[in-house]
């Protein structure tokens, strides 16, 4: 039986009005992985800080069982600006990281110049961090920053961006390999990459985890319990997303039927309530009591729903193109020779690693960059809505009201209908009374929602997005992915989010090095597409092992003779069909990559048939040019 590591005795906690939970009380127990969901503002990040001691319950009590330690990730760091990167990461009372600190202080010092003292020291450390076995933490170190993108390890902290101090926090909490790690929006910042890296380190951490995400596959395969909060209660529920949303689909039906009954049951006691009066004068008192019971009891919630659907203008014969298109930052060339002509009801996604220049893409496209060579052409009839990774500075003092008044105090939707800005923020999950809240109350993912209102409410008919998962809740992003669905107009997503890019997008702008690669179909199609590769790759390359090993030791040393006119002759019609084979096998792999849309099963497998005897051809053609290369 698994040990409870954290206890929760009827806690309380609120704000204000709001109310984050109230005298619950459940266990955490060891290996637990436990996915925190809930809408924005619901207060999961308070939880978080409760459960890690960052905040104190209003009644209650959180009791953590001897012998372990937490590891916390906020969603906003909390770095020292003048440390370096090794500094932040190594920044523990743990004996071992202190000895690193002062081996990377004693290197930097000798970068600079070369005294015998500093030498000394040097030499006096490597020997006390050989005897306490610390390079494996250097190592786990150097392995964790180099996934998340990290080279220079003597780069302060304050030149750091947002994106690179949130993924320094994330390895500083890693490095300490707390027996609980509690992680508040984990996946922020990561790139697609390290993302699916992140996951399987999750999935195979040897201690707790307790996290908030929007990621739902990751959510799907690192959790094994789900943990929902909703109007200040906290309920458990074994498994993962999909076995919470299964459980979830059983208790709305289960609602329903109650539901069904209960107005059956009121409609007859209404019936005899309309009798006349004398009728209801004989009615006992418990039992018309019975009834407004009846008629105040509903199953089914209503609550708000999120609603979008703007008016959209139609596009023109023109929309956008670029060609040739080439850009540069830093004297890093981020991308060159891009050309797409985009056609009505196109929907991209681009994904690429950090910093390799999506962001810059979109710039270009809305007119805020230029090119450095090529051209970009817009439809006069092509109108952007452009919603940014990082939302505008909010006046905090300025009412949730008055920011979407401060755009238009009416809003048209699809239908022709025209709502108040009052209107559109109930629908938007914002009741009248979070109207009249001044936006600094607000938590961060109430305001991305509302940044969100903001920025999709004018009739575009082109949507650019960079990042707009981020802190956005599930319920917030199962609407937005279903107003996409219907949108008729042209879409542009930069996204690291994977289950968003498959729902949304069928189409993707690869960045790989310094170029743009377009590839027909959604992220779960290029995923088999790379894998494919990869596996391709390291048959081939186990292939070109055992070929080199084919031949016994003895035998090559003791083989250098001449080769004959003959077998020179077919060392070179080897290299010949090796290269023709090598050939054919990528423009097979090409055609998987460009054509996988359209694609018919019998067609991958008839492809899949012809790179399987390319293999077969590569593997003895190349066993035999070895032979012959190693004889020469």
């Amino acid at each position: 039986m698994a040990k409870i590591i954290i206890s929760v005795e009827n806690l309380r906690k609120s704000f204000a009005e709001k109310t984050i939970c109230q005298q619950e009380s459940f266990g955490i127990e060891e290996n637990d992985k436990i996915g925190l969901i809930g809408i924005n503002g619901c207060g999961k990040t308070t939880l978080l800080r409760l459960l890690t001691g960052h905040d104190t319950p209003d009644e209650g009590k959180i009791t953590f069982r001897k012998g372990f330690n937490i590891g916390y990730l906020p969603q906003i760091p909390e770095l020292n600006p003048q440390f370096t990167v090794y500094e932040q990461i190594y920044f523990s009372d743990d004996p071992h990281f202190r000895l690193i600190r002062e081996y990377h202080h004693l290197t930097a010092q000798l970068k600079t110049a070369e005294r015998p003292e500093a030498l000394h020291s040097l030499h006096r450390l490597i020997q006390e961090m050989e005897a306490a076995d610390v390079w494996k933490i250097e190592v786990k170190a150097q392995s964790i920053l180099t996934r998340l993108g990290f080279s220079d390890l003597e780069q302060p902290v304050h030149q750091l961006s947002g994106g690179q101090k949130r993924r320094l926090d994330l390895a500083r909490v890693l490095m300490n390999e707390p027996t609980v790690l509690v992680l508040d929006e984990p996946t922020n910042h990561l790139d697609i990459d390290t993302i699916e890296w992140f996951q399987d380190y999750l999935i195979n951490y040897p201690g707790t985890v307790i996290f908030v995400t929007h990621d739902r596959y990751f959510l799907d395969a690192v959790s094994n319990r789900i943990l929902e909060m909703e109007d200040g209660h906290l309920r458990f529920y074994p498994g993962n997303y999909t076995q919470f949303l299964k459980r979830k689909e059983l208790e709305i039906i289960d609602l329903e039927r109650k539901e069904t009954r209960r107005q059956a049951q009121l409609k007859k006691e209404l019936r005899w309530l309309q009798r006349g009066a004398r009728a209801r004068t004989s009615k006992p008192k418990n039992h018309l009591n019975r009834v407004r019971e009846l008629i105040d009891k509903s199953y089914l919630t209503t609550d708000a729903e999120l609603e979008i659907s703007f008016q959209t203008r139609r596009l023109g014969k023109t929309i956008l193109e670029l060609r040739n298109t080439e850009k540069s930052y830093s004297g890093k060339r981020l991308f060159y020779n891009f050309t797409h002509v985009f056609q009505k009801l196109e929907r991209i996604g681009i994904i690429g690693p950090n910093g390799c220049g999506k962001t810059t893409l979109l710039k270009l496209i809305t007119g805020e960059a230029e090119p450095d060579q090529g051209s970009l052409k817009v439809g006069i009839n092509t109108h952007f809505n452009y919603f940014r990774q990082d939302t505008a500075e909010f006046d905090k003092d300025q009412t949730v009201l008055n920011y979407i008044r401060e755009s238009a105090d009416n809003i048209r939707t699809s239908d022709g209908t025209l709502h108040s800005a009052s209107e559109m923020l109930k629908r938007f999950l914002f009741d009248g009374r979070m109207q009249q809240n001044k936006i600094s109350s607000l938590s961060g993912g109430e305001k991305k929602r509302l940044y969100l209102l903001r920025s999709l409410m004018f009739g575009s008919n082109f949507i650019i997005m960079d990042e707009p998962t981020n802190d956005l809740d599930i319920r917030t992003l199962e609407i937005l992915e279903d107003y996409l669905d219907a949108f008729k107009g042209c879409l542009l997503v930069v996204s690291h989010d994977r289950f968003f890019l498959d729902r949304v997008t069928d189409y993707l702008f690869i960045f790989e090095g310094d170029r743009i690669i377009k590839f027909p179909g959604n992220y779960s199609d290029y995923l088999l597409v790379k894998r494919y590769r990869e596996e391709t790759d390291r048959r081939e390359a186990d292939s070109r092992e055992q070929a080199r090993s084919f031949l016994p030791a003895a035998e090559k040393t003791t083989r250098s003779h001449k080769l004959t006119y003959r077998e020179k002759r077919e060392l070179e019609e080897l290299e010949e069909q090796i290269a023709d084979l090598e050939q054919r096998q990528a423009e097979l792999l090409s055609r998987l990559e460009k054509e996988a849309a359209s694609l018919q099963p019998q067609d991958y497998r008839e492809i899949s048939e012809s790179l399987k005897a390319i293999d077969q051809d590569l593997n003895r053609t190349t066993e035999r040019w070895l032979e012959l290369e190693d004889a020469d």
